[in-house]
């Protein structure tokens, strides 16, 4: 993860989004205090839906299963 100013992220925006882009996660501080993340839309997604999540309980409840069998 990157941190970066208000200031810097106003003055190389387009850098910066095209990092995101790539996976980079940016966090974004203004008077040394954490406000933002920058994270890809691909990333928020996972985090919203909880579909990473979702998969590994599916996943885990298979195995309890095998496990009482």
């Amino acid at each position: 993860m990157k941190q970066v100013t208000t200031n810097e992220l106003q003055g190389q925006l387009s850098k910066i989004i095209r990092e995101v882009e790539q996976g980079e996660v940016f966090e974004v501080k203004r008077y040394s205090k954490s406000v933002a993340y920058l994270v890809s839309k691909k990333d928020y997604e996972k985090f919203v839906t909880g579909s990473e999540c979702k998969a590994c309980m599916r996943d885990l409840r298979n195995i309890a299963k095998k496990i009482k069998s």
